[in-house]
């Protein structure tokens, strides 16, 4: 592969693909959404009124599941589906009489075996109970084998669906399963905490059809003239929803691409449709899929499924679906392969372990688009794209990120709030963070800490406290279990050397958050040269005072769009008293610093420096307003900042070294 060849391949990518698509645009081509919103959308859509909160039945429970294996056919001419299912359990209950699972009423059971011994079923709706003839004891391992058939409905409500690719004319059958509907293709437990351990899933079709789905194609076999049997295997642990199958008129476009500072390579694999134009209209954004592996490896951890593949099966509808090794997708865009390929991550490798964490997996998948804008294209359009995902969560005043229903699937896939509220979360705890090595050094953590698992939102948390050094009960209260936003006014002056701001904050949803508690940037600007000031707002009016010896012209707040808020007007005002903004607060200029830290607001004060482990760096009695704290012999990373005033009073900053 060409890598500058290819980097100057996508810096293009985008824009041709949205304008290119716009001749396509049916229900399986670029709406001018951006992907985020078109995968919420595709959620949403598929499955209205179908929400639930947990496993059908709690019997479900008894079991921990290690291994299925599917071994099923289907076609791209209906939505039938025929074969059987095998799931190897352990027995997690002191005795378990029962084996229940979920399928589709329209799927009829021919039979289930468990231990290869034939069992009577009772069907309940959706709920299917094998009763055991003997009992088994904790600890048990046993095997499952049902065999079935049967056609759920096709509509956007099922699991298993067949239809026209409106842009290609390709029919194709394929399965969409998140939250709750793998039970409408397979006998399944649908329980988030239960990884399956690993899969084998044979797809028998006729042979002009190719059969995408998870893990490594292992064989095709030939079953008899007319059909062929596609054989995945998976060693990686899967979530029950990330499972996958499609048919259709496919060709195999395959290449291997090479990790940076590594002699190992990896399989991209894509189910492209066979019409002659499908793959050179895309070809370069699935050719610089590559480079996206590879970036994002290097700020997440390594691909966690490297070993199998990463790829894409076409299907026809407007967004993309995260299926583990092998996302579903519309069409190829390159902000979409970006989101779906952060899922890997951030949904496939490390799970919400309830639909009310759904934003752990939506919204740093989001934060995807943002990472790859911002690395492949230029500041000014991740810039963009972050003010388009504020404007849109600040569309309306209230909205809590925290699932509060998770049996109303549109809740749980809010574009607003699961996707683009979790988006701009993710981008403020990065400057909470204060300095990129901590924010991808946790991130990294996370993916390290429940590999091949499940967390929650305490759970992130716990590890960004962690990783930051600082209590943020405070931050994940207002940002993801309350709602609103701030909204701020701010007024400055300049006296001599000295420059004052007032800070006004009021709030969106006032009976939720009536302050925001929050750092802030606040930019002093001059025809003399920029400077960017941290401080830490924590009060609905609030005093700050610098020394500057530039003569200021303007003032900026949060000039680099941190945060999600509204700036509603920001003006000089010759009648504000310096002498109340210096006493008002403590505020540290700049933050990050390279060479020294400026601390103002600490007159009479003691200050002691730390590092994150606790070892003091440096201390001082201040007499003046202001102390400059000396930075350049300490390396990059995050400092506290401890100020004891004269009444015995103590503050806690946290400092940024470049």
């Amino acid at each position: 592969m060409n890598l500058s060849k290819d980097l100057r391949k996508l810096s293009l990518i985008t824009t041709i693909a949205v304008s290119s698509l716009a001749a396509h645009a049916q229900n399986d081509a670029v709406q001018h959404k951006r992907p985020s919103a078109r995968c919420a959308e595709l959620k949403q859509a598929s499955f209205s009124h179908l929400g639930k909160s947990t496993v059908a039945s709690l019997l479900e429970n008894d079991y921990d599941v290690k291994h299925v294996k599917l071994d099923i056919q289907v076609s791209n001419a209906n939505n039938s589906i025929q074969g059987n299912a095998i799931t190897t359990a352990t027995v997690v209950v002191p005795t378990m009489g029962q084996y229940v699972f979920e399928l589709h009423p329209d799927i009829d059971v021919d039979s289930v075996l468990i231990n290869g011994q034939s069992m009577s079923v009772a069907s309940n709706g959706f709920v299917r109970t094998a009763t055991l003839t003997n009992a088994l004891s904790m600890g048990a391992t046993f095997t499952a084998q049902v065999f079935y058939a049967g056609q759920p409905p096709n509509n956007n409500n099922s699991g298993l669906r067949r239809q026209q690719s409106q842009s290609w004319g390709a029919w194709v059958t394929y399965t969409l399963s998140e939250p709750y509907m793998s039970r409408d293709w397979w006998p399944c437990k649908q329980s988030l905490q239960d990884k399956i351990d690993s899969t084998d899933i044979w797809i028998t079709v006729p042979n002009n059809l190719k059969a995408g789905s998870i893990g490594l194609l292992t064989n095709i076999t030939p079953i008899g003239s007319t059909h062929s049997r596609y054989e995945w295997k998976s060693k990686y642990a899967i979530d029950y929803y990330l499972l996958s199958i499609a048919a259709s008129t496919y060709i195999d476009y395959s290449y291997y691409m090479h990790f940076s500072n590594s002699n190992d390579s990896m399989l991209v694999q894509n189910y492209v449709y066979t019409n002659s134009n499908t793959l050179p209209f895309f070809q370069d954004i699935i050719d610089s899929t590559a480079l996206q592996v590879d970036y994002f490896s290097s700020i997440f951890g390594r691909y966690p499924f490297w070993e199998e593949k990463y790829g894409h099966c076409m299907t026809p509808f407007s967004g993309g679906m995260e299926h583990q090794t092998m996302t579903s997708l519309g069409f190829f865009e390159s902000t979409l392969v970006a989101h779906e390929l952060g899922h890997q991550w951030f949904g496939d490798h490390v799970t919400c372990g309830t639909w009310q964490d759904i934003w752990l997996n939506e919204g740093f998948a989001s934060y995807s688009e943002y990472l790859f804008l911002k690395h492949f294209h230029s500041y000014n359009a991740a810039f963009n794209f972050m003010n388009d995902v504020h404007q849109d969560v600040m569309s309306q005043n209230d909205g809590v990120l925290y699932v509060d229903d998770t049996t109303d699937d549109a809740r749980i896939f809010d574009g607003r709030l699961t996707y683009n509220k979790g988006n701009s979360v993710v981008h403020m705890l990065r400057f909470i963070c204060g300095s990129d090595n901590v924010f991808f050094q946790l991130l990294q953590d996370y993916q390290a800490q429940y590999a091949f698992g499940t967390a929650v939102t305490a759970d992130f948390e716990t590890l960004a406290e962690q990783a930051t050094g600082q209590n943020l009960d405070t931050f994940f209260s207002q940002w993801v279990y309350k709602e609103g936003f701030p909204i701020y006014t701010a007024t400055w002056n300049q006296t001599g050397n000295w420059v004052s701001v007032q800070l006004n904050q009021s709030t969106s949803k006032p009976v939720s958050v009536a302050c925001f508690s929050t750092p802030i940037e606040l930019r002093l600007k001059s025809p003399q040269g920029d400077t960017t000031i941290q401080v830490y707002n924590s009060q609905n009016t609030q005093y700050f005072s610098f020394y500057w010896e530039k003569p200021m012209n303007a003032l900026q707040v949060d000039p680099n769009e941190w945060l999600l808020r509204k700036i509603n007007s920001v003006s000089k005002d010759v009648t504000l008293n310096v002498s109340t903004a210096q006493a008002a607060t403590i505020s540290v200029y700049p933050n990050p610093a390279t060479d020294s830290w400026s601390v103002s607001g600490v007159a009479g004060s003691h200050i002691a420096l730390s590092d994150m482990g606790g070892r003091l760096l440096f201390s001082a009695q201040c007499g003046g307003n202001s102390f400059s704290i000396p930075a350049g012999a300490y390396p990059s990373g995050i400092y506290l900042l401890r100020v004891t005033d004269a009444t015995g009073n103590i503050r806690n900053l946290k400092l940024a070294k470049q």
